[in-house]
C-alpha cells in the first residue's frame, strides 16, 4: 500500500513538473513570438514574480530561442569584385533609410555552423568598398583568420552626397551622420548587426568591430553602448571617447586651428570611460606623428589602460595619420581574432551618462545603473557631469559575495543566474566598504523572459534580479 502511494505521489509530482515546464516554455515562446513591443509588454506583466520550477531547463529553452539558426541563408547579388550587396533598413528616430553593406562570406558557410563576424567601419573619407578591400589586403598580409569570418562593411548614411553641416547641403540632401554620436549613425551599425544575427548563424562569442579614423573612434564608442556584444576591437589611428576640459568639444573652429598649428596634442584632455573596457580587449595601431587624433593623447590613454591592466595590445608605427603599414594592421587584426568574448565577467566597471549627453551606457552584462545621483557637487568640472556616475562591481562565487563601489550613482541592479552566484544561498553584499548584509535572490520567470528578449543580440539570460542602494 505504501509503495502504491509513493508511486502515485511520484506520478503526480512528475506530472506537475511537466505541466510547469510546459507552462514556462509556452510563456517564453509567446514573448518571443509577440508581433510588437506593446503586445510583448502585455505578456511580460503577468510573469513578474512567478517562481521558476526548473531554472536550468528554462534558461536552456530561452537560449535556444535567442540563438535559433536561420531557416535559409539569404541570396545576395554581387556588388563589386566578388563582394556581395547586402541591402538593409536603418530604422532610427522616426525615419527609415535604405542602406547597404558589402559582404564577404567564408567558403562553405551553412546555416548549421556558427561563424565569426567582423564589422569593418570606414573612415570619414572612406567607403564600404575601401574598408572591405582593406580587410582583404590584411587577409593576405598576415591576418589569415579573416578567411573564416563574415566580413561586413556598411556604408555610412549619405556618404559622398552631403557635408557634415546640413545647412550647406543642396535641397533634398540630408546630413552625413558618420557612425555617431548622433543616433542615426549609431543605428546604421546596430541595425546591420541585428539583421545579420537574424540572417546568418553568427557565433555570439566571436563578433568583432574594427576601423580606422572615424571608424576606429566609432569602435570605441559602440563598444560602450553594447559592452556585452563584442569579443574585441581592432582600431587604428583613433581615440576612445574623451573630453577637452579647456576647449569645448563642439568648438570645431578652435580645434581645427590647434590641429593646423600642431598644438592640439598639448591641450588638456580627459578619458573618463577607459575603465569601461575592462572586459573588451583592444588591439590598437597608431602613428607616432598623428595630428588628427594626436599621438600624445593616444599614448596617454593607452598608458592609463595598461596601468589599469585592461586588455590592450598597443602598436605604434613611424608615420602620419592613416599611413599605417598593411602588415602591422594585419597583425593587429589577427591578434583581435584570437579573443573570444567573456559571457560572464566577474568584474564590471560601468559609467553612465547624463540624458542626451556623453558616451556612456546604463547596462553592461549583468550590471545596470538604475539611477544616477548627479547633477553633481560644487566644484565638479562640467564634463564630469556629462560623463555621469560610475560603478565597479565584483562577484565572487567562492564566497557568494558582491562588492560594490559607487560614485554618483544612487541605485544599481544586478541581473544574476546560477553560473554567477549560488542563488540557493544568501548573498553577502559589501557596499561602499560598509559591513556586509545578506540578501536573497529569487529565480523568476518574468526576469528570465525579460532578459532573454532584451538581451537576445548577445545571448545573455538571467533568472534573478536584485536592486542595491548605498
Amino acid at each position: 500500500m505504501k509503495c502504491f502511494r509513493l508511486a502515485c505521489f511520484l506520478v503526480l509530482l512528475l506530472g506537475t513538473r511537466a505541466a510547469l515546464a510546459d507552462d514556462t516554455t509556452n510563456a517564453l515562446d509567446a514573448v518571443f513570438a509577440a508581433k510588437d513591443e506593446k503586445e510583448r509588454d502585455k505578456l511580460l506583466r503577468p510573469l513578474q514574480g512567478r517562481a521558476l520550477a526548473d531554472p536550468a531547463a528554462a534558461r536552456k529553452h530561452a537560449q535556444d530561442l535567442q540563438l535559433r539558426a536561420p531557416a535559409n541563408l539569404p541570396v545576395l547579388k554581387e556588388a563589386h569584385e566578388g563582394a556581395l550587396d547586402y541591402p538593409y533598413e536603418v530604422r532610427t528616430r522616426k525615419t527609415v533609410y535604405k542602406n547597404y553593406a558589402m559582404l564577404d562570406l567564408p567558403r562553405g558557410i551553412t546555416r548549421d555552423k556558427p561563424v565569426p563576424l567582423v564589422i569593418g567601419l570606414h573612415s570619414e573619407k572612406g567607403t564600404a568598398w575601401f574598408e572591405l578591400s582593406g580587410l582583404r589586403a590584411c587577409l593576405a598580409s598576415g591576418a589569415p583568420d579573416l578567411a573564416a569570418c563574415i566580413l561586413a562593411c556598411p556604408q555610412a548614411l549619405n556618404r559622398g552626397l552631403s557635408t557634415h553641416d546640413p545647412t550647406t547641403n543642396p535641397a533634398g540632401i540630408q546630413e552625413y551622420f558618420g557612425w555617431g554620436p548622433k543616433q542615426e549613425g549609431i543605428d546604421t551599425v546596430f541595425n546591420l548587426l541585428d539583421r545579420l544575427l537574424v540572417d546568418y548563424n553568427i557565433d555570439r562569442d566571436r563578433i568583432y568591430l574594427c576601423g580606422g579614423g572615424m571608424g576606429g573612434e566609432a569602435c570605441f564608442r559602440l563598444a560602450l553602448l553594447r559592452p556585452s556584444q563584442f569579443a574585441a576591437l581592432g582600431v587604428r589611428d583613433a581615440l576612445p571617447p574623451y573630453f577637452l576640459s579647456e576647449l569645448k568639444p563642439a568648438d570645431d573652429k578652435k580645434i581645427e586651428e590647434h590641429r593646423k598649428a600642431g598644438t592640439l596634442g598639448d591641450q588638456a584632455v580627459e578619458f573618463p570611460w577607459l575603465d569601461c573596457y575592462r572586459n573588451t580587449p583592444v588591439t590598437w595601431v597608431h602613428a607616432n606623428d598623428d595630428k588628427k587624433y594626436p599621438t600624445a593623447w593616444a599614448r596617454r590613454a593607452s598608458s592609463a589602460m595598461q596601468q589599469a591592466k585592461l586588455p590592450l595590445t598597443w602598436h605604434e608605427y613611424e608615420g602620419f595619420h592613416g599611413s599605417g603599414p598593411k602588415p602591422l594592421i594585419a597583425q593587429g587584426l589577427q591578434e583581435m581574432l584570437a579573443f573570444r568574448r567573456k559571457p560572464g565577467p566577474v568584474t564590471i566597471s560601468l559609467r553612465g551618462l547624463k540624458e542626451g549627453e556623453g558616451e556612456g551606457n546604463s547596462r553592461s552584462y549583468w550590471l545596470e545603473l538604475s539611477q544616477q545621483a548627479w547633477p553633481g557637487k560644487k566644484g565638479d568640472w562640467p564634463n564630469k557631469l556629462a560623463a555621469g556616475g560610475s560603478a565597479t562591481v565584483t562577484l565572487d562565487r567562492a564566497s557568494n559575495s558582491v562588492t560594490v563601489k559607487l560614485d554618483g550613482v544612487s541605485e544599481i541592479s544586478l541581473w544574476l543566474n546560477d553560473e554567477l552566484l549560488d542563488l540557493d544561498k544568501p548573498i553577502s553584499l559589501f557596499v561602499q566598504d560598509k559591513e556586509s548584509r545578506q540578501v536573497n535572490a529569487k529565480r523568476e520567470l518574468g526576469v528570465l523572459a525579460q532578459s532573454a528578449w532584451a538581451m537576445r543580440a548577445s545571448g545573455e539570460t538571467y533568472t534573478a534580479r536584485i536592486t542595491i542602494r548605498p
